[in-house]
């Protein structure tokens, strides 16, 4: 006998309306993946009737407020329930933290597939835990998470943090243009990604104390004087 068509996959729930919640909609609906969303801002039924036919849903709301929220809608533990929180460890729901930063734009169908997804070792394979999502994944021990999550928000919130004080300083001071940067940062972090061991330059590397010193009294008086001094202990202590 002929045989009918295949059922549609459970479509992915999403628990809230912030940044991430809105690029992991973008994502789902590029991959074609259907999606229930709930928020407590937009939405006027119960989270648990919402989402009540999903497979798998996705709880993109703060780190605290991620088992208070399960624990006061416990008919959602029918479903697989995943949280994104790089730090988080809890027995209600599972981590699939994105290793990428969420910007204010939309990204495109190819940077999303790229981004990889970091879960913990002896949980739901990733195929199995975010059905569809072609992006490659990698396992942790789930007590390591905090660490691993403390070396992204370095590499990536500090680092921030620094190309916007020489952005502020260069205009608001010097008197020369941001964009002047650019290239500097292309190229750094072109650098970077092609050999991270031989990509530090400047008197750091160059074992260049006196110029050390000359930065350090160049900012006597600034608040970053502390972060170039901290730096200058870490690398001097390097392993």
């Amino acid at each position: 006998m002929p045989q009918g068509p295949a059922p549609s996959p459970a479509p992915i729930g999403i628990v809230g309306d912030g940044r991430v919640a809105r690029h992991f909609l973008e994502y789902l609906s590029l991959l074609g993946i259907a999606t229930r969303a709930w928020s407590r801002r937009t939405s006027s039924e119960r989270p648990d009737q919402t989402l009540s036919d999903c497979g798998t849903v996705l709880l993109l709301v703060r780190d605290d407020a991620i088992v208070p929220f399960v624990e006061a809608w416990p008919a959602l533990r029918a479903t697989r329930l995943v949280h994104v929180s790089g730090s988080l460890t809890t027995g209600v729901a599972q981590a699939a933290h994105p290793l990428m930063t969420f910007g204010a734009e939309l990204y495109d169908l190819a940077t999303y597939r790229r981004i990889p997804f970091i879960l913990d070792a002896g949980g739901t394979p990733f195929h199995q835990l975010l059905p569809g999502l072609p992006n490659p994944s990698f396992t942790i021990a789930a007590a390591d998470r905090p660490y691993y999550h403390a070396l992204c928000v370095m590499a990536g919130n500090f680092s921030m943090l620094l190309w916007a004080k020489l952005f502020d300083e260069f205009e608001a001071r010097l008197g020369v243009p941001a964009s002047a940067a650019h290239p500097y940062l292309e190229q750094t972090t072109a650098n970077l990604m092609a050999d991270a061991r031989r990509a530090l330059t400047g008197p750091l590397a160059r074992g260049d104390t006196q110029t050390v010193l000359a930065n350090l009294e160049a900012l006597e008086g600034d608040r970053f004087h502390a972060v170039y001094a901290a730096f200058v202990r870490a690398y001097a202590e390097r392993r």
